[in-house]
């Protein structure tokens, strides 16, 4: 409940709401909706997130050279990136304007499909959780209020 909670607030808040939806459609129409760039490599570093623990992934900082934007970029594993760490090709999303790796394996493209199919899911659910909530809690209220007239 927490989680989805504030995953759909954060998203309501930033107006990313459907970025999930749309980086799925993304996803299966890359010529339509997908741009190519080509990223130069500043620096690659190891992102340890909360501090749990090491190698979790990998903060790739670098510039877009179509547009010379300063980027930061999560990467789980290095071996999605290619061979030649300097330049890396990518595709930007004319949706939402998030940024994925161009020539990454399947695996890769596979973990970004589960993880909005995952945020979608929570999306949907807190809605469900809401719903029966407020369906329990109007239950309560009607019954509290039930006994408060018999009592009367």
């Amino acid at each position: 409940m927490i989680a989805s909670s504030v995953l759909t607030f954060g998203s309501l808040y930033t107006q990313s709401y459907f970025s999930e939806y749309e980086n799925l459609k993304s996803f299966r129409d890359k010529n339509k909706y997908m741009i190519n760039h080509l990223l130069l490599i500043k620096r690659i570093s190891e992102d340890t997130g909360t501090g749990e623990g090491t190698r979790l992934s990998y903060l790739v900082k670098g510039i877009i050279l179509g547009d010379h934007s300063e980027i930061e970029l999560r990467v789980t594993k290095l071996e999605y990136l290619k061979s030649k760490l300097d330049k890396q090709p990518l595709y930007k999303s004319k949706l939402t304007g998030d940024i994925f790796l161009r020539d990454a394996p399947l695996e890769y493209y596979n973990a970004q499909i589960r993880s909005f199919y995952f945020n979608i899911y929570l999306k949907i659910s807190f809605y469900i959780i809401l719903g029966l909530i407020l369906y329990k809690g109007i239950g309560y209220a009607r019954e509290k209020l039930f006994y408060a007239r018999i009592i009367r």
